[in-house]
């Protein structure tokens, strides 16, 4: 992400709202028209438009880094793509998806196993594509 984007949407590295308000909002933090964005990526204003209402799906991941890139963040910064990243990982291991649902919706103890896993540092601070790279 460039040095130069450092207001309150940009200097987080995710952002914690939902795809059509970090659109939006990005776009508005870096002063774009919906023209603009467009020209950058290829796609029409008229959807880029629908997307910030809210009235369009949240498009594939593809089109998710081709609007990450032509705002300067990264695909992550949204919370569906990171949704969709956790969701293909649980997908692949039902019983760490049936861990996590006691942990999270039934307020059980946080197992050794998974304690220890989430204690470990992320091998080189990636952003965890190679990792999640089958599910793409």
């Amino acid at each position: 992400m460039s040095a130069m984007y450092t207001s309150p949407i940009a200097k987080n590295r995710f952002s914690q709202d939902r795809f059509p308000g970090a659109l939006k909002g990005l776009m508005e933090e870096r002063h774009l028209s919906y023209r603009q964005l467009a020209y950058k990526t290829k796609l029409s204003a008229g959807y880029l438009n629908h997307l910030t209402k809210g009235t369009r799906p949240v498009p594939a991941d593809p089109v998710l880094a081709v609007l990450a890139e032509a705002l300067c963040v990264e695909p992550d910064f949204f919370v569906e793509y990171r949704l969709r990243q956790v969701a293909c990982v649980l997908d692949e291991a039902p019983i760490l998806a049936d861990k996590l649902y006691g942990i999270l919706l039934r307020n059980l103890p946080v197992p050794a196993d998974i304690g220890e896993t989430l204690s470990l540092p992320r091998n080189g601070g990636g952003s965890g594509r190679a990792q999640t790279a089958a599910c793409v």
